[in-house]
């Protein structure tokens, strides 16, 4: 039997790859040992140098000294069976070691896999798959499909996981676009609703208006009807008015009256506007004065003044208001239920009346005063006043497109 065939009886024949190691391992150490003995035949046969220049003188006090040779201890000699059993278990503790390593990887692969880490697991088994292979051991080749096993699944898991995710986040997708169009559609329809409300209601204003107006227009042909017709003397009238210089009547008002004025038609009686719901922006008299005009029975006329710098007219922009000065003609004078009175009608020692004597008690060289102080003897005639009973046409005040500011 030859010393490999030895070699192969220990180790077995499915050792073949460890042999071969093997008998690299000796034929590299016979070829050492082949250069060793070299070297030492060529010691052998160098000569020994030259050393009789060299001696060592005797001590001084030399004894004779046995002594006793020592041969240098080797050690034991290790065979070719003692390296190729330590090779072994160098062999053996290597797999032991690669075994306990695959242990923890597959540790650390079901912790990766109850984390559901798949691909970290999977990465992790791919790398340990070559130990396994070299280890081959069946116990870790078992666990090693297991794990192969429970990463499939896993991964299945995750996969069906991920579609039913998907199916709904698309299916809320779907739930979410089907009620944003439900609510825009919602919208579009209130849109559509308040769209034709306001329609609806934009009609029924117009309506109101034109019935408003056309109630209007026949209020004030009625009006003007009733009150422009004329005194049986209506002439004599604006005869002695022209004869005694009068051109115009005044009558001041806010501004923010003047719309009003000019939408309804013309100048109300303050107690015509209260009975027709006529809202009067900034009323010239109040509670006190209305009062006074009832007493008078005065209370549905509208007032006019034959002086243009009426005292009334200063308390009123002393309150803050921004005063005009409206000019009517003076044909509002032969109207049937027109009145004068010699001062202020709201004055107690008034006379008034609608008969051409009435007329002729104003004063009407003292109307034509201007800045008269309280003190003189014609303060109250200079507030004569012409009253046309309910209505002043529009067409009757000469300046309502650019009437004068008082100042």
């Amino acid at each position: 039997m030859g010393f490999f065939d030895f070699i192969r009886k220990l180790t077995g024949t499915d050792e073949d790859s460890k042999v071969k190691r093997l008998n690299n391992r000796i034929t590299q150490l016979q070829k050492e040992k082949s250069n060793h003995d070299k070297e030492l035949e060529k010691l052998k046969n160098t000569p020994s140098p030259d050393l009789s220049w060299f001696s060592i003188p005797p001590s001084v006090s030399q004894s004779d000294k046995v002594v006793t040779f020592t041969p240098r201890n080797f050690g034991t000699v290790r065979t070719m069976k003692d390296l190729l059993e330590k090779r072994k278990r160098e062999e053996e503790e290597r797999l032991k070691q690669l075994k306990s390593n695959a242990l923890k990887c597959f540790d650390s692969i079901r912790s990766l896999l109850e984390a559901e880490e798949v691909n970290n697991a999977e990465n992790l088994l791919f790398q340990i798959a070559p130990i396994i292979k070299e280890i081959k051991d069946n116990s870790l080749q078992t666990t090693f499909d297991d794990c192969k096993v429970e990463i499939a699944n896993l991964k299945e898991t995750l996969r069906q996981r991920e579609i039913e995710r998907r199916e709904k986040e698309a299916r809320e997708r779907a739930e979410r676009e089907e009620r944003e169009r439900l609510e825009r559609l919602r919208r579009q329809e209130a849109a559509e609703r308040e769209r034709q409300e306001r329609e609806r209601k934009a009609r029924e204003y117009e309506e109101k208006l034109a019935r408003e107006e056309q109630a209007r227009a026949l209020e004030i042909a009625r009006l003007k009807a009733e009150v422009t017709r004329e005194k049986d003397n209506a002439q004599a009238f604006i005869n002695y008015l022209r004869s005694h210089g009068v051109s115009c009547f005044y009558h001041f008002t806010d501004e923010s009256n003047l719309r009003s004025i000019r939408k309804l038609g013309g100048l109300y009686s303050w107690y015509y506007c209260a009975q027709n719901n006529i809202d009067i922006p900034d009323a010239g008299g109040d509670s006190q004065s209305r009062g006074l005009d009832r007493r008078q029975g005065l209370e549905d006329y509208v007032r006019l003044s034959f002086c243009s710098d009426h005292p009334m007219a200063w308390r009123k922009q002393q309150e803050g208001s921004h005063l005009v000065l409206l000019r009517i003609k003076i044909d509002v004078a032969a109207f049937k239920d027109t009145q004068f009175s010699n001062v202020n009608a709201a004055a107690n020692n008034n006379r008034h009346g609608k008969t051409l004597e009435d007329l002729q008690r104003v004063n009407i060289s003292a109307t034509q005063r201007h800045f008269v102080s309280r003190d003189e003897d014609i303060f109250h005639e200079h507030q004569a006043e012409c009253m046309v009973k309910t209505f002043i046409p529009i067409e009757y005040i000469t300046n309502i497109n650019s009437p004068s500011r008082i100042s």
